[in-house]
């Protein structure tokens, strides 16, 4: 991430992105340890969220409400997440990691632990609850990470599949056929080949018609592929050339890029 304007405050992750790429690295060991102990990606974006709720980090509230809708989780469930408590739209297991990460998060007296340690036990296994403590700690450093750096959230439109980029280009993604297109004016004017692998997206090769060349149309057409894809819940494996080049240049997504935020 990188300030648009003259800016007060050090961007953490640009003044030391190794140590970002780190803190990315353990989320991606937490995301792995939760699927290994049964726990879906809907269950750890609610903590996610309910972490940045009580932090108060916009930035982390706004990427992570986009992953939690992405996850399964439904558009009530996200609503009421504050006053989970008072409702019984949530599972058991939801439950209790929910309990666990608010005191995750605030750390209260030993009575107030015993009691949520006592209520998760009940859904949850010991390698589960671990990776819930674990899923609350990560998200509170990122939320921590946002909040000194003061991450800005900029305005977005709502969008279904089509993405409005400027007055004059849009971004499809083409399922049928395994890309990402650019349009200019209503003609097509470039796309984003890519391979889907379990839960990676590979990019293979971006290509813009010479005829809308110096329109900046590549750039937006990369951001707006990376953002569904992360939107969609999925890892980058960054093979084109040019992903890979735009990915440099945009450290904010480091933690869902094989090769900076995942090692495999």
């Amino acid at each position: 991430m990188k300030p648009d304007t003259p800016h007060d405050r050090v961007w953490l992750d640009k003044q030391t992105p190794t140590a970002y790429r780190a803190l990315g690295k353990v989320a991606n060991e937490v995301r792995a340890a939760a699927a290994a102990a049964g726990l879906d990606r809907k269950l750890v974006e609610l903590i996610n969220l309910r972490v940045s709720q009580i932090n108060g980090c916009a930035y982390c509230l706004d990427v992570h409400s986009r992953a939690a809708r992405a996850a399964g989780n439904t558009e009530q469930e996200l609503a009421v997440l504050s006053a989970w408590r008072r409702t019984e739209l949530y599972s058991p297991k939801e439950r209790a990691a929910l309990a666990l990460a608010e005191l995750t998060t605030t750390l209260p007296d030993e009575d107030t632990l015993a009691r949520a340690y006592a209520l998760a036990r009940t859904a949850l296994t010991d390698d589960q609850l671990s990776v819930v403590l674990w899923a609350a700690t990560t998200i509170g450093a990122f939320n921590r990470v946002s909040i000194l750096s003061n991450h800005p959230v900029h305005a977005a439109k709502e969008k279904p599949t089509m993405t409005t980029s400027t007055p004059e280009s849009t971004v499809a993604r083409n399922a049928e056929k395994n890309r990402y297109e650019v349009f200019y004016g209503g003609e097509l004017a470039g796309f984003a080949e890519y391979e889907e692998r379990d839960d990676e997206t590979v990019f293979t090769h971006t290509e813009i018609d010479g005829a809308f060349s110096g329109k900046g149309l590549g750039s937006v057409l990369a951001k707006q592929a990376i953002e569904d894809t992360i939107e969609r819940g999925r890892v980058i494996r960054p093979l084109c050339p040019f992903i890979r080049a735009y990915l440099d240049k945009h450290p904010q997504y480091d933690a869902q890029v094989i090769g900076k935020g995942i090692s495999r």
